[in-house]
């Protein structure tokens, strides 16, 4: 197939080009800085924005699938400018919905986000039909893209799919302004420094191993869709902030300092991910256990260094 990658520079797009294209598929990644070093046969780099008009038609028009892994804010960045979710993502991706209106065969997936939209008062593990209340401008940037979706679906019959996966860490992944957590530890514990933690640290999160992830795109891309479908894709274990931290210090041998700040009030205070859906629908459910997954990332970490 011909797959077409928005967003394929970042920690999830490069992930999935590269497991998309050991599969033997056709990749192109339309990407805002073309210089990245390929070692892949079958994937190109093109420069590209999500509106680049003549990109889109000359790229994704003939595509399969085109993966949008593309945004540019994260729950803090956009905590006291809501106008970047607007002006840096939903506009550019509503003119990508444009260009898109005449691309009738090609499968349009979106990730989004199971751990920033869902409502953090709804204690159970959230599925895909759980009530939807987002508490950062971030999340509701990634619900408000997902329903210009569901209406793109509407009234063009062209398939749509929503990926939805939580804190996912691995080999390769940096630290991105006051997000990505698990390498945000690791740098601090081989610094020295000091991990703030964002109340007291018995908020739970589910953590997804970079592979597993990967893997539910290769079960995704696997078939053919109609309507609109949603998916979470998440470990299904749930564990507290200072749980991750005793098991990091544990991986690495090493202490962490830590200091525990106000709550931010953008942050869900748990969350448990319900992903039945995906393994009923793709037989895909993750395979790594958190330690298992933090000893491989912190092997990673060191010998990156």
């Amino acid at each position: 197939m011909k797959i077409a990658i928005l967003g394929a520079t970042g920690f999830l797009g490069s992930l999935v080009t590269s497991r998309l294209a050991r599969e033997g598929h056709q990749i192109v990644c339309l990407v805002r800085n073309p210089d990245v070093e390929n070692t892949q046969a079958n994937v190109e780099y093109v420069l590209a924005t999500l509106d680049d008009t003549q990109a889109i038609a000359q790229h994704v028009g003939d595509a399969d699938y085109l993966l949008h892994f593309a945004w540019d804010t994260t729950p803090g960045t956009s905590m006291a400018q809501p106008s970047l979710e607007a002006v840096n993502n939903l506009l550019p991706t509503l003119r990508l919905i444009e260009q898109l209106h005449s691309s009738s065969g090609c499968q349009l997936v979106f990730v989004s986000s199971s751990g920033a939209i869902y409502d953090d008062a709804d204690r159970s593990s959230y599925s895909e039909s759980s009530p939807l209340n987002p508490k950062s401008y971030y999340g509701a940037g990634k619900l408000a893209v997902e329903m210009f979706l569901r209406a793109y679906g509407a009234q063009t019959a062209h398939p749509v799919v929503l990926v939805r996966p939580p804190n996912v860490y691995g080999p390769g992944q940096k630290t991105k302004r006051q997000f990505a957590i698990v390498p945000t530890i690791m740098r601090a514990i081989s610094d020295g420094s000091t991990f703030h933690v964002w109340g007291d640290g018995t908020a739970t999160r589910d953590y997804l191993y970079a592979e597993d992830f990967a893997e539910f795109f290769v079960s995704l891309t696997e078939r053919r869709w109609e309507g609109v479908n949603a998916f979470n894709v998440a470990s299904q274990k749930s564990h507290s902030i200072n749980d991750l931290c005793e098991l990091l210090q544990k991986v690495s041998g090493k202490q962490l300092s830590l200091d525990y700040l106000p709550e931010r009030g953008v942050d869900f205070h748990d969350v448990a991910i319900d992903c039945s859906h995906a393994n009923a629908k793709l037989g895909w459910h993750a395979t790594t256990e958190l330690e298992e997954g933090l000893i491989k990332t912190w092997d990673w970490f060191v010998n990156s260094q």
